[in-house]
């Protein structure tokens, strides 16, 4: 076991010398995988879901109990007894169920838009389609003339549909485009490999098929690949850079400031952990899964998803229609709603980005060639939140130094804002959108072009100050 391990880091070194090359890019992944782990999760989810029968039928028995006892005169006190416990029942039936559920990918749903008063019917069509993601255009039925964003959607384990609040904010003033990334384990395996590199290829040829009149915005893991893409284009073809580029929550320098994410892969044995956690989809392909995933993201804030559930459940028992009813289910069918991401890229992530933290300390390469954030002239936006323990404040902030190309830097952190509330949520309404349209409009209007007015106020961006060390 050590041997093969040893092995795998040498393999792991051969492959960050040679990430980007078509031998790196192609073929089957070839790295340790657990073979019994999608077979523990089926056994797993199985069991769960007998659970969820069994609670069912003690309900429906219940029920039945209930109906006898009313034809032959139970007395009333029995019978409210009765009452409270068919009550709790069906609340462990609702939980449960909802627990053990197999959750689809979400639809974003997005059927109209709010402008200037009116309810502006939205129609859903794919601009470009790729092996593992298509480009969705929100195409809106209105004579607005607005600038164009691309929404470059993380691959951490959700869907696109996370971010369902910002599309849904800057479909009322902007040309909304976004990455849809699909489930991997839906990807046959004869569409080869996506590993770090093939997400940024994906964003590169996104960006130059919408034009340098685009605004890309790239949030959370999706901010280093979009990085890798938009240096690239500057190097090669300057002119055909986006008009904006705003990085928002991204572990752009993952060791500016230390996250529970930051930590377990500062500790991390990646070939062990590879070991434990990737497995084979019934397809064939290696993946990481969605619900693999899915723990980690609960096991970092266990205590907040236990109160939910909580609330919910009594909820239940009270048998109330409390408007927190609906939030809080809402909320959990797009967060039980996961996707699998490829081992490759799974691996190239971790081992790149939060182990070796090369983008941050210069050595990151994209097909074979160095990353140069440098080269990037068109003018940046960086935003934080001043709460986010994801990818906490200074990630995204303290890289912006490294973009000395641009002359026009621009950052905003977002006070008492967490990780999803840059992009969700009140302060990404009132705060954010505003700021990051006010900077797009002025940067058109600098360069002679003018769109339709913004329906709703907008608020200057600050420069950037570098940070001065004491």
């Amino acid at each position: 076991m050590r041997k093969q391990l040893r092995a795998y880091d040498v393999a792991m070194l051969q492959l960050g010398k040679t990430q980007g090359s078509e031998a790196a890019t192609t073929g089957d992944y070839d790295g340790p995988y657990n073979p019994w782990l999608e077979h523990f999760h089926r056994l797993g989810s199985h069991a769960l879901k007998l659970m969820a029968l069994t609670v069912a039928l003690q309900r429906d028995v219940l029920h039945v109990y209930r109906d006898l006892g009313k034809m032959y005169g139970e007395p009333k006190f029995l019978q409210r007894y009765q009452a409270y416990v068919e009550k709790v029942t069906g609340a462990n039936v609702q939980l449960v169920e909802s627990l053990s559920r197999d959750y689809d990918k979400p639809e974003f749903g997005l059927q109209f838009t709010e402008i200037e008063g009116h309810k502006v019917p939205v129609r859903e069509e794919i601009a470009a389609s790729k092996p593992f993601g298509n480009l969705l255009h929100f195409q809106r039925d209105t004579d607005r003339n607005d600038p164009k964003f691309l929404l470059v959607a993380p691959q951490s384990g959700h869907y696109a549909t996370l971010l369902r609040p910002t599309v849904e904010r800057l479909m009322q003033e902007g040309d909304v485009y976004i990455t849809d990334w699909l489930n991997a384990r839906d990807v046959p395996t004869e569409a080869g490999q996506f590993d770090l590199d093939t997400y940024a290829d994906y964003v590169r040829e996104f960006t130059e098929l919408l034009g340098p009149e685009v605004n890309v915005l790239a949030i959370c893991q999706s901010t280093v690949p979009s990085v890798m893409a938009i240096s690239r284009i500057a190097e090669e073809n300057p002119e055909k850079q986006p008009a904006t580029l705003t990085v928002m929550a991204g572990p752009l320098d993952p060791g500016a400031a230390p996250t529970e994410v930051t930590k377990l892969a500062d500790k991390m044995h990646l070939p062990s952990y590879l070991r434990t956690f990737i497995t084979e989809a019934p397809n064939g392909r290696k993946v990481y899964p969605g619900y693999v995933q899915l723990m980690s993201f609960i096991a970092m804030n266990p205590k907040n998803h236990f109160s939910s559930h909580r609330e919910l459940y009594n909820h239940y028992v009270a048998d109330d229609t409390h408007p927190d009813v609906v939030r809080i289910e809402r909320f959990y069918r797009e967060y039980f709603a996961v996707a699998d991401l490829t081992a490759e890229f799974y691996a190239d992530t971790v081992k790149r980005v939060f182990i070796n933290k090369e983008l941050a300390k210069g050595t990151m390469t994209y097909n074979g060639r160095p990353v140069n954030p440098e080269a990037i002239t068109c003018p940046i936006i960086g935003i934080e939140g001043a709460m986010d323990d994801i990818s906490a404040p200074g990630q995204t902030r303290d890289f912006l130094d490294r973009f000395t190309g641009s002359s026009d830097v621009s950052f905003y952190e977002q006070a008492h804002a967490g990780h999803y509330g840059v992009f969700a949520g009140g302060h990404w309404r009132r705060d954010i959108a505003p700021r990051i349209l006010d900077k797009v409009h002025e940067v058109f209007k600098a360069k002679g072009l003018e769109f339709t007015k913004p329906q709703n106020e907008t608020i200057p961006v600050e420069p950037y100050q570098p940070v001065v060390a004491a």
